[in-house]
């Protein structure tokens, strides 16, 4: 929240004041979240003492820098890899004229401030895998997944019936009451996506879920399951839908992660409960 606040003010006094343009919207951005991350050092480092380093732990390991090069690496290239087909969709947008242009802006802003419990789930779904899978608890894992997909099922609900009946005032936080073609694209593009939440909830959660247990490189495979789905909605069905095809994108993108990860996930938990199996057989001597 802070940093959140203190960007807001930076943005004002570097683009207002001091007449930075663009170049002081990104000054803010990396003073801000600069200053969020050494508070949350600090705090770490006072209130935790297992995070408390000697001189022996900062000693450079190759073996566990392979390991988290192992996990780190096919995350960012699935970053990376869903970022291409979201470039490839946004040209596509581009081509059908300034109004699109300005519609999908305003919408993305909209959508991306929604969808943060989605990501939220799936995050803290990373986090309960891994730590369930350390513990040879596989189960649990099953146990997080239901709950944390029934809550994803009521927000998904709850977001769409209030977009439904509410797109036209959030779309007027950004758009003039007068742009009317603007704001029907803006709000026909709230009202596709969020339709179809359930599914990037259900992503979100087993995406995370496998990134948590370690198998970093199926969850990448999703990503180019989703940059396949973007490319395509770009090639066919942009040219031939015009808008209704750029509201489709990110939907047809999320079913083809989906397809993947469905089943992706039903081999990495039968894969930890047999690990889990092998390691609690009784040694013979």
């Amino acid at each position: 929240m802070l940093s959140t606040v203190l960007n807001i003010v930076l943005d004002l006094f570097f683009i207002l004041t001091l007449g930075w343009g663009v170049a002081g919207a990104g000054i803010a951005t990396v003073l801000s979240q600069g200053v969020s991350a050494l508070l949350c050092y600090i705090y770490m480092y006072r209130k935790f003492d297992i995070l408390k380093t000697e001189p022996d732990d900062r000693r450079f390991r190759k073996e566990l820098a392979g390991q988290l090069l192992s996990i780190g690496v096919p995350m960012g290239l699935q970053f990376s890899i869903t970022a291409i087909g979201s470039i490839m969709l946004q040209s596509a947008n581009n081509a059908l004229g300034t109004a699109c242009v300005a519609a999908f802006t305003a919408a993305m802003r909209i959508k991306m401030f929604v969808m943060c419990p989605l990501d939220a789930l799936g995050m803290a779904m990373a986090t309960y895998s891994g730590q369930n899978y350390g513990a040879g608890k596989p189960e649990r894992i099953w146990q997080g997944i239901k709950s944390a997909t029934l809550m994803m099922v009521v927000y998904s609900a709850a977001i769409a019936l209030i977009m439904w009946g509410l797109a036209d005032k959030f779309a007027l936080l950004f758009i003039s009451p007068d742009e009317t073609e603007i704001l029907k694209d803006t709000v026909l593009f709230l009202h596709v996506n969020t339709s179809f939440f359930i599914l990037l909830g259900l992503l979100s959660i087993l995406r995370y879920s496998i990134q948590g247990a370690g198998y970093t490189r199926l969850s990448m495979f999703s990503g180019v399951s989703e940059m396949v789905a973007r490319v395509l909605v770009s090639l066919f069905l942009v040219p031939a839908w015009k808008f209704w095809g750029v509201c489709l994108g990110d939907p047809t993108a999320w079913l083809f992660a989906n397809l993947f990860l469905v089943p992706a996930f039903v081999y990495v938990y039968r894969q930890l409960k047999e690990s889990v199996r092998v390691e609690r057989v009784p040694v013979k001597y």
